[in-house]
């Protein structure tokens, strides 16, 4: 039998002969064109022809990065397990399968009648680790992160990261895994790698993309005795996983964003955002190829909604609307993929408490976002409640510091809706202020607000009483809430840590913003605004000032201070704005004019000076027009006006009052201290 000898790839395109040595042939050894000698490790399987140009072509693009191997290196580094989880994954009802799974336990029934336990067919095998790992694209992506990450400072990154974890802020969905990615990720940086851009490096980089490649398509094997510690061995070390390093680099750019000046990374607000933009591409690249390894898991969907919160934070919601929300879009499909629109339970899935609440947790989440996100644009919703098990992370009783520490040993049982005396904290232990909290008040106010949403769309329609009815649900789930999660004064009297200061500002703002909704639902005119819609949007204003005031003693507890001024104080400003030009009803209640007019000069004042924001963030050119409209607005109720003949008769009354009356008695023109501003107040016609 003759055996038929491989060709490298230059040679069998030129159709020249090849005499088959390793690693390079010495027709490319003369041509100095060692790096492009590389041999498939399947020639003599047939392809189809439309993708041979295609696989040519990503072959001679990435000839100058991708290191030499040959086909007994791939075949010993390479894993022959295949995947046992084939996606799409989860399918529905009214899906075909049900259908035919039905078909299959009838005709099993008819088959072997005494037989009780059917077993379900195997899924399909799916092609060997090998043909994914060839992949060209797959590759690409993997060796392009891998080449960027190696040239940033990982102990600088890790000390960064750290420095933020100090300060009680963490990754909403992720804060279990960020402590043990993070080392995970330094060790793996400690070890020798060759110079950059060689050839040894070439080599090494590919091996180590093939490794993590690897160990990223392995399934995650949990049972419902397995701990968390058993979890995370299985994706860190040894095992480590491209969602591993995506969930590291997220917590650096949200660090990053989070932090004025890291002496060691950044010192200006330039290289601060092209750091954060520089972590937010390589941690796409990671994401990117989790998804073109089509290996659908718990932590790749955590990984993407992080994703998605860095981007709504790095390009905005409004400037680049369709880049959010297209990943919205994206997380929720993952969401629907794995079922976990579906009741979670434990014992019936067979998994253990951990990983049920973290799965409640991506579900209460994601579907949160969706609602903020479908407001903030106008567009509709993608998760809608009725299809869907409204369900609720549990309280763990642990502090954020121990929120990794306490997910194995949850102290409640899970919540099956929305009310929080059925399985919520007692008053001698009280729900403490952490993630969970921010996620599980969230979702609540998000289901209020998807039922908003739907009577937006039937505003034609007379439903004064289910407005009514909604209205008392919204507040009595406000007075459900724990004593403890419900601001009561102003924050700069709150006596709590930054983190629970910013929880209590933002559980507040999404309440009002509910009922900011529900009247503009039942608004008719913009020009009649009711008093209650006025009120709510006055107290929401000013809320948003005083966040962005005290901005230094917060923390972000879910949302970030761009996004609440974007989500609550535009529109709460908006409806103000709205007030002070149309003339009020005498039926109206006295309202504080002054506190409107200081809580829009000072929004006006704190973005256009670029206190907390500039240009090139988030959401910027937003910002910038909302404060134009409200400048013209304010220079309008402010503009000094000459006496006119309607008001002659209220200047000679007050003439005579004001002829001995001197601003400056008893002080110099240039003093104004206590004095002068004491005599000002007894000017006639600002006394009583």
């Amino acid at each position: 039998m003759v055996v038929r000898s491989v060709a490298c790839d230059p040679c069998r395109r030129a159709k020249l002969a090849c005499d088959h040595q390793r690693p390079t042939c010495s027709r490319c050894r003369h041509r100095g064109q060692n790096d492009l000698c590389i041999y498939r490790a399947r020639p003599f399987r047939r392809r189809n022809k439309s993708n041979i140009a295609d696989e040519e072509a990503l072959s001679e693009n990435m000839a100058g990065s991708l290191p030499v191997s040959s086909p007994d290196e791939e075949n010993s580094n390479a894993s022959s397990l295949p995947r046992h989880y084939p996606n799409p994954g989860y399918l529905g009802m009214s899906s075909h399968s049900t259908i035919f799974n039905q078909v299959f336990s009838s005709t099993t029934a008819h088959a072997a009648a005494p037989q009780h336990d059917v077993q379900q067919p195997a899924p399909p095998i799916s092609p060997a680790l090998t043909d994914s790992i060839q992949d060209l694209t797959i590759l690409e992506k993997g060796l392009f992160a891998l080449s960027h990450l190696d040239q940033l400072d990982i102990p600088k990154l890790a000390s960064l990261v750290r420095s933020w974890l100090d300060r009680g802020v963490n990754l909403p969905l992720a804060a279990p895994f960020v402590p043990q990615c993070l080392k995970a990720v330094a060790n793996w940086s400690n070890h020798p790698r060759p110079s950059w851009n060689t050839s040894d490096y070439r080599i090494d980089a590919r091996n180590r993309v093939r490794l993590l490649l690897e160990s990223t398509q392995k399934p995650i094997v949990v049972h419902q005795d397995s701990s968390f510690e058993l979890f995370v061995s299985q994706i860190l070390g040894e095992n480590l996983r491209l969602e591993a390093l995506g969930i590291f680099l997220t917590a650096a750019a949200r660090a990053t964003l989070d932090t004025c000046s890291f002496p060691a990374l950044f010192t200006t607000d330039r290289q601060r955002r092209e750091l954060t933009k520089t972590l937010s591409l390589i941690g796409d690249f990671c994401l990117e190829t989790c998804l073109a390894l089509d290996c659908l898991n718990d932590l790749q969907l955590v990984l993407q909604y992080e994703n998605f919160i860095v981007h709504s934070q790095v390009d905005g919601d409004q400037n680049q609307g369709y880049h959010s929300w297209r990943r919205m879009g994206d997380v929720a499909s993952s969401l629907f993929a794995l079922g976990y629109h579906e009741k979670i339970d434990e014992d019936m899935h067979n998994i253990p408490i951990f990983l049920a609440e973290l799965r409640r947790a991506c579900f209460a989440r994601i579907y949160a976002a969706d609602k903020s996100l479908a407001i903030f644009l106008g567009r509709p919703p993608r998760i809608v409640k009725e299809y869907c098990f409204f369900q609720l992370p549990t309280y763990l009783g642990v502090r954020n510091d121990e929120y990794a520490a306490g997910f194995d040993n949850p102290t409640q049982s899970s919540l099956s809706n929305a009310n929080w005396g059925i399985s919520g904290p007692t008053q001698n232990d009280p729900e403490p202020i952490n993630y969970t909290a921010d996620t599980r008040c969230s979702a609540l106010f998000a289901s209020l607000k998807e039922e908003v949403l739907l009577m937006f769309r039937k505003r034609h329609l007379n439903e004064t009483q289910r407005i009514s009815e909604l209205r008392s649900r919204v507040v009595t789930q406000w007075q459900e809430l724990p004593a403890h999660f419900r601001l009561a004064t102003s924050l700069k009297d709150c006596d709590w840590s930054p983190f629970e200061r910013d929880f209590l500002a933002g559980t507040r703002l999404d309440y009002l913003h509910i009922l900011l909704l529900l009247g503009l639902v039942s608004q008719k005119r913009a020009s009649e605004l009711d008093q209650s819609l006025l009120e709510v949007a006055s107290e929401m204003l000013s809320i948003t000032v005083e966040v962005i005031i005290l901005r230094d003693r917060l923390v972000n507890s879910g949302t970030s201070l761009i996004w609440k001024v974007a989500q609550y104080g535009l529109p709460a400003a908006g409806i103000v704005s709205l007030a002070l030009l149309h003339p009020i009803s005498a039926d109206y209640r006295p309202f504080p004019r002054s506190k409107m007019l200081q809580d829009l000069s000072t929004l006006v004042a704190e973005i256009s000076i670029g206190a907390w924001i500039q240009a090139g963030e988030p959401n910027f050119a937003l910002f910038t027009r909302a404060t134009q409209t409200i400048r013209s607005l304010l220079d309008s109720l402010t503009a000094w006006k000459p006496h006119t003949e309607l008001c002659s008769s209220y200047q000679n009354e007050t003439t005579d009052l004001t002829e001995d009356w001197n601003a400056f008695i008893d002080s110099q023109p240039w003093e104004f201290e206590m004095d002068f501003w004491a005599n000002l107040a007894e000017h006639p016609t600002l006394t009583g």
